[in-house]
């Protein structure tokens, strides 16, 4: 052996050695080529073994995987079909007059053709996997999960289907509970089945890393006998293919153990990759089938509302309370101005993201009852429930919701790089019954929201003709009442108010509107407005104050000097943190005989808060102010509260005086009221009256006061001055 190793190294120096240098190179050179396409050519060969383990994996198993993910995806959707069949039900009279149980009839039908279809889905799968070559441990699996599919499908899901289109309950619902039975056996054997192809694709992948390695091996043993150059071509290998293929099997290790959420790194779109998307895919299914089915089935998936069957869901719930109750709901359709040119110029990417963004703006609009949900597109459904039994009242309600709405839209949102600013058109609709069906609502709406396109954009519209008008009528109202008070329109009225003998002791002042194209507009029809939005403020100070300078005025008069003036208080205007303060600025400013001076507040107001009105009329008291309940005997006072109560009047409400000649309920209610206010030493006064029959009555029953249409009507100042001269038959 040693004579041979002597004898090779004295023939390279004999002959290779002669070699020019150029030529020595050549041969390294060639050599080094010839091992660069031995080792090219394993390379490529131990790849080929590779990329096919890996096809035939992917073929073979994740494939029928995906099959069998979508078989167990079926029952459980066919599961959720019945039970949401079986809970849209209702009542009817059976024929032996007991109150059955009736499925929704449409529900019913769809729910039979969705459970029929999933039945063929179901076969073409199965059938699809059973028709490739199985392993034999697979193969028996396969058939002990055949024999167990085809009972659940004969006694469970065939049945249903028949008590579905049957429209029958009892057998729906006990073709359901055979359903639940046999899923509990079919479930384990199916996810039994689905572990099996994990391991078989196991297998393979060991078998394919395992060529893998062999080639690998060859490849060093060629690159050390070459040339160290090669090494590079060996990392790059085991860096691009090695590693992958150790993330695949680790994660396979960890899903066949059933940690579901194991984080699966995807690199590149190589077969790996794929297979790892495949895998990731099935992840998924595997971890949350049931959750991922719900929210595919009930939300929108770009801004994650309600979809249009969580809707139609929520609108049959809040169509039902609202029967029981009365009360009223509104649907508000909401499309976006503009949105096509947005998306059509910007992209679809900017598109999205101004859906996303004004679903959260619509959402923080909203009470935790109402909803908001997506229809596709730019099209956004609102549903408002509980908005209280008065039709005007939930219009009312509903326009505000929807006038926040409008603003709230119309802020500017930053996308990407730009500032957008978007609009919004809104239809309205109310229901407060199951009347009209949810189809006939939703188009309503529509139709008033296309209609608030077509009136200049970024607007809202009532689908009833008359809502909208009464609104629009109460806006502009409520706009020119705005400029009543600042040009001059409202005037103070008196009625006077009289005693037994017919001597006027006063007045009550009224506001009326002298508008210049309604002409008199009375308190019944702007009061209300004014109160809802706040004017009634400024205008009650108004008043106040011109009743205190007729006051003045009248103090140097003998027949006016010892005339009080009685002024109705509003609620909100009583509330106000300064009502006393600015009460006792217009005494000092005007210098009245406080005395001469009578507030009237509801007895609704003054038992609204007890503690905060005695304290403010006990302050005005000290000023010498007086104070009347009017519209007494229409609230719930106890003798407890009026005790508390710094009142020197009591009047009589005009609902008791127009019936106690012909009632009497009322007759006895008026004797009770002034029995009181004698026990209780108060003056009474009774409104409303407006025959000699009813005041004969009053002062029978000991009422020394009374005003009304006998005494006299509201006029103006001038009228109500000559009214009382002449019942004082003093000249003028």
């Amino acid at each position: 052996m040693l004579s041979l190793a002597r004898s090779w190294r004295v023939w390279v120096r004999l002959h290779y050695l002669q070699f020019p240098i150029g030529k020595r190179l050549g041969a390294m050179m060639g050599l080094a080529a010839a091992v660069s396409v031995l080792l090219a050519g394993m390379g490529i060969a131990g790849l080929a073994a590779s990329n096919e383990s890996l096809r035939s994996v992917y073929e073979d198993r994740m494939v029928p995987v995906r099959e069998l993910s979508r078989i167990h995806a079926l029952f459980l959707s066919n599961r959720l079909i019945l039970q949401s069949a079986l809970s849209a039900v209702h009542t009817e009279a059976g024929p032996s007059g007991v109150s059955v149980l009736v499925m929704d009839r449409n529900t019913a039908q769809l729910a039979a053709e969705s459970i029929n279809r999933n039945i063929q889905a179901i076969n073409n799968l199965w059938q699809a996997y059973a028709s490739k070559t199985l392993a034999q441990q697979e193969a028996a699996q396969a058939a002990r999960f055949e024999q167990v599919r085809q009972r659940y499908l004969e006694d469970a899901l065939v049945p249903a289907v028949v008590a579905l289109r049957a429209n029958n309950h009892p057998l729906t619902l006990r073709a359901a509970e055979q359903g639940r039975v046999h899923f509990e056996v079919l479930a384990p054997q199916l996810e039994h089945l689905i572990d099996l192809q994990f391991a078989l694709a196991d297998a393979g992948y060991q078998v394919g890393v395992e060529r893998y390695r062999n080639t690998r091996l060859w490849a060093l043993v060629a690159l050390a006998v070459s040339m160290l150059t090669m090494s590079g071509l060996g990392w790059m290998l085991i860096r691009s293919i090695v590693r992958p293929l150790e993330r695949v099997i680790n994660t396979f290790r960890q899903i066949s153990l059933g940690h579901y959420d194991t984080q699966i790194p995807i690199e590149g779109s190589d077969e790996i990759s794929k297979v790892m998307q495949a895998l990731q895919a099935m992840q998924t299914k595997l971890g949350s089938h049931e959750n991922a089915i719900h929210q595919l089935a009930f939300y929108d998936p770009l801004t994650n509302l309600p979809n249009r069957r969580l809707l139609r869901d929520r609108l049959q719930l809040a169509l039902s309370a609202s029967a029981r109750s009365q009360t009223y709901g509104a649907i508000l359709m909401i499309d976006l101005d503009g949105f096509k040119i947005i998306n059509d110029t910007q992209g679809h990417g900017v598109g999205d993201d101004l859906l996303v963004e004004m679903a959260q703006r619509l959402k923080g609009c909203l009470r935790q009852a109402d909803t908001v949900a997506r229809l596709g597109g730019d099209e956004f459904v609102v549903m408002l429930v509980n908005l209280g039994p008065d039709a005007n009242q939930a219009a009312i309600h509903a326009e505000g919701i929807g006038e926040k709405i409008l603003q709230t839209i119309v802020q500017p949102c930053r996308l990407g790089q730009q500032s957008h600013q978007s609009s919004a058109s809104i239809g309205i609709t109310l229901f407060v019954d199951q009347s009209a069906t949810i189809d006939e609502l939703l188009k309503r709406a529509d139709l008033a929201m296309y209609q608030a396109k077509n009136n200049g954009r970024n607007t809202q519209r009532f689908f009833d003709p008359r809502i909208q008008a009464a609104l629009e009528a109460r806006l502009s109202l409520e706009l020119e009442l705005r400029h009543a008070l600042p040009q001059g329109q409202l005037e103070l009225y008196y009625q006077v108010q009289v005693d037994s003998e017919r001597d006027v002791l006063g007045a009550e002042v009224l506001l009326r509107w002298r508008h210049p194209t309604r002409g008199i507009v009375g308190p019944a029809d702007f009061i209300p407005i004014a109160e809802e939005s706040g004017l009634i403020v400024p205008i009650g100070e108004w008043v106040l104050r011109g009743a205190c300078e007729q006051l003045k005025r009248w103090e140097n008069n003998p027949l006016t000097e010892h005339w009080t003036l009685s002024v109705n208080v509003s609620a909100l205007q009583f509330r106000q943190a300064d009502f006393v303060p600015m009460v006792r600025r217009l005494l000092e400013q005007t210098g009245i005989n406080t005395r001469r001076l009578k507030l009237e507040l509801t007895e609704s107001l003054v038992l609204d808060n007890v503690d905060d009105t005695v304290l403010k009329m006990k302050l005005l008291n000290q000023r010498g102010i007086q104070f009347a309940m009017d519209d007494f005997g229409t609230g719930h006072s106890s003798l407890s509260q009026l005790n508390q109560l710094p009142i020197s009047q009591l009047k009589i409400d005009r609902s008791f005086v127009a019936h106690m000649a012909s009632s009497r309920n009322d007759a006895v209610i008026v004797q009770t009221i002034i029995g009181m206010a004698r026990n209780l030493h108060l003056n009474v006064i009774a409104e409303g009256v407006e025959t000699e029959e009813q005041r004969v009555l009053l002062e029978q029953f000991g009422c020394p006061a009374y005003q009304g249409y006998l005494a006299g009507r509201p006029m103006p100042l001038n009228d109500f001055v000559e009214l009382a001269r002449r019942k004082a038959s003093v000249p003028a």
